[in-house]
């Protein structure tokens, strides 16, 4: 017998409607855990169990993550491949429907073990940093044998709060071997001599990434760096994240620049103040020259000072140096320039500072 055309209809429609998933319901073919080319001594890691999806990377782990999961969303519901379509969700969008901005195919193209990565910043949804590093990969694949293989992920992953070392792909990278520092300022300024520029570079170039990795007691989240959608104060897209730590102390490092370069750096110590004259007096006795090129016009007020630092075989930086000041600023900031350029005063800094220091 011959259906009626709507009746006909209708039944071409529902059969071209996407299969889903009770919410939050992942399907146990996908088990496993994956990583850039199959290796999970490498991050980030995606890992899908019975308990749901998790994140490990150098930003620190996650999950489970809230998702939603389609069977046939490349081919309606007669699609008998084996991708599975995981939407990562992020509240609700401008419509008032879920916000599912990520996207994790899983045995993506028909290749079983294949996870693409897809990710939509139409509305410039914030995905977090441990996301970020997982759409910046882009393409992993189940662990090989031995290496954290799909059994590993029987067991759901615990959530943990973020590590210290910030965000960018792969794994964390290690300072070089150096004897312990004497203080918090021997192992700081050890450090800063270190990313100065060398002298054998160009007067107005700068060094890449990887020369971050030279720099004594900084362990440096692992390259590429990563690229941000709005640019840093002093206009850098690229930053790469690191954890100084000196004398039991740690201290937030960050660097920036271009996609191949470094250009400034960025000190945070929320611990107890390493203390100005404790650091120059410390670079001083490794040899470097420090000369204060802007300062406060009254003695007296606790405000940052900018500095012309060099030393032996390197080229000269500004240093500015934000002194801890109580509950107001419990915090000691640092920066390092590299082009060694003082940047031109405001006429409200104008009527604070002056650049004829003694």
């Amino acid at each position: 017998m011959r259906l009626p055309l709507f009746l006909s209809a209708l039944i071409c429609a529902i059969a071209a409607v996407p299969a889903w998933a009770d919410e939050g319901e992942i399907p146990p073919e996908i088990y496993g855990n994956y990583a850039p080319a199959g290796d999970c001594a490498k991050q980030p890691r995606v890992t899908v169990s019975k308990g749901g999806v998790f994140l490990d990377t150098a930003a620190g782990k996650s999950g489970p993550l809230p998702v939603s999961v389609c069977y046939s969303c490349a081919g309606g519901a007669r699609y008998e491949g084996i991708q599975r379509w995981v939407y990562v969700k992020y509240g609700k969008d401008k419509w008032g429907g879920d916000n599912m901005p990520v996207i994790l195919m899983f045995n993506a193209e028909e290749k079983k073990g294949s996870v693409l990565v897809e990710h939509d910043n139409t509305l410039k949804t914030p995905i977090g940093a441990a996301m970020s590093q997982v759409v910046q990969t882009r393409s992993l694949k189940i662990c090989r044998a031995g290496a954290g293989g799909a059994g590993a992920a029987a067991a759901p992953a615990a959530p943990a709060p973020a590590a210290k070392t910030p965000p960018a792909a792969g794994k964390p990278v290690t300072p070089p071997l150096t004897a312990a520092p004497a203080s918090p300022a021997q192992g700081l300024a050890g450090a800063l001599g270190a990313l100065l520029r060398p002298a054998t570079l160009p007067a107005n170039s700068f060094y890449d990434w990887r020369q971050l990795e030279t720099a004594p007691f900084v362990t440096w989240a692992a390259l590429p760096p990563q690229m941000l959608d709005k640019p840093m104060s002093n206009g850098e897209f690229f930053r790469r994240a690191g954890i100084a730590t000196v004398k039991g102390q740690q201290i937030k490092v960050l660097a920036g620049g271009a996609r191949t370069m470094v250009m400034n750096l960025y000190f945070r110590n929320d611990g107890p103040p390493v203390g100005e004259a404790a650091l120059l007096s410390a670079l001083r006795e490794k040899g470097h020259a420090v000369v204060p090129v802007r300062c406060a016009r009254l003695r007296t007020m606790p405000a940052p000072k900018w500095y012309r630092l060099s030393g032996p075989g390197k080229q000269p930086a500004l240093l500015w140096f934000a002194p801890a000041r109580g509950q107001q600023q419990p915090w000691e900031g640092m920066s390092l320039q590299l082009d060694g350029k003082l940047p031109p005063m405001t006429p409200q800094e104008a009527a604070v500072y002056t650049d004829r220091c003694q």
